[in-house]
């Protein structure tokens, strides 16, 4: 254990509670910026879900992340993985600090971070955002959790979905989206190597695989990309970041949506993926 957290284990058998310290990191903008869908915001401001397949709760006071966990021996470095803690932020500033329009987002976005989730956990969470609001697909994935996890919260896997029928997930809430998830976790649950192997693959190489999958275009590929197998080349292009894209480079001229995605790969490299999740929560919150 690092000196720069403290492990307790606490008295309730299965429960831990960590205090993790943190430099760069805002919590609450990291997980309300629209990368992942299974927190809660508690009415105490702390947030609720699951890490490493275990339920947490989660509190930042300044300089210090404060993890109580239940289930699974979850442990500091578990935190500090998912939540990308030990990534030096400073290009990411540096760049947008370049970029005029732009050189605000430091200070007002300062510490938020791309969230490192499970492979399958992004692509059914981005399958389920086509078409909806952050808000819907919070609650399609709780009515998924309670239906398959008997109570734990725990998100399903592919093989139990592929183990259900298109019924059941549209009475949970998917709509039209059902027979896409239940189709991709199928053929995942089947080959659930090809699925994991794209985390090898070459950024275009793991895109062309991706958009076969039902209900993956080419914005859900590169969310699945970004946030799932941390290729940080990818520039999802969802209508926040594609109106403010188009406005600030392209002077509102209507450009095809790989032309942007290009681009933003020439002019910010490996940083584009990061550099989308500041232009995309900046524009939400009115900041750009």
């Amino acid at each position: 254990m690092s000196n720069e957290s403290r492990v307790l284990s606490s008295v309730e058998a299965g429960s831990t509670s960590i205090a993790v310290k943190v430099r760069d990191f805002d919590l609450e903008a990291t997980l309300e910026s629209g990368q992942v869908f299974g927190f809660r915001r508690n009415e105490d401001g702390a947030f609720e879900g699951v890490i490493s397949g275990c339920h947490v709760t989660l509190h930042q006071q300044s300089g210090t992340l404060r993890v109580e966990a239940k289930g699974p021996n979850l442990g500091e470095v578990d935190v500090r993985f998912y939540f990308d803690l030990d990534r030096d932020l400073s290009p990411v500033y540096d760049i947008l600090g370049r970029e005029e329009p732009l050189c605000s987002l430091p200070y007002a976005l300062e510490g938020l971070r791309v969230i490192r989730q499970d492979p399958w956990e992004s692509l059914a969470g981005f399958i389920l955002s086509a078409n909806n609001n952050i808000k819907r697909v919070q609650g399609i994935w709780r009515n998924l959790s309670l239906e398959f996890s008997n109570g734990s919260f725990r998100f399903p896997s592919a093989r139990d979905i592929a183990g259900t029928r298109e019924i059941v997930l549209r009475r949970l809430g998917l709509g039209y989206r059902a027979p896409f998830l239940l189709d991709t976790a199928r053929l995942i649950a089947a080959d659930p190597g090809t699925f994991h192997r794209l985390r090898d693959c070459r950024y275009d190489d793991a895109k062309l695989q991706l958009v076969h999958y039902p209900g993956v275009g080419a914005k859900i590929a590169d969310c699945v990309l970004l946030f799932g197998f941390q290729k940080y080349e990818a520039f999802p292009l969802d209508v926040w970041v594609w109106r403010t894209m188009r406005k600030l480079y392209f002077r509102n001229r209507k450009v095809p949506k790989e032309k942007v995605r290009a681009f933003a790969r020439t002019r910010w490299g490996g940083w584009a993926g990061y550099i989308q999740q500041y232009l995309y929560h900046g524009a939400r919150k009115g900041l750009i």
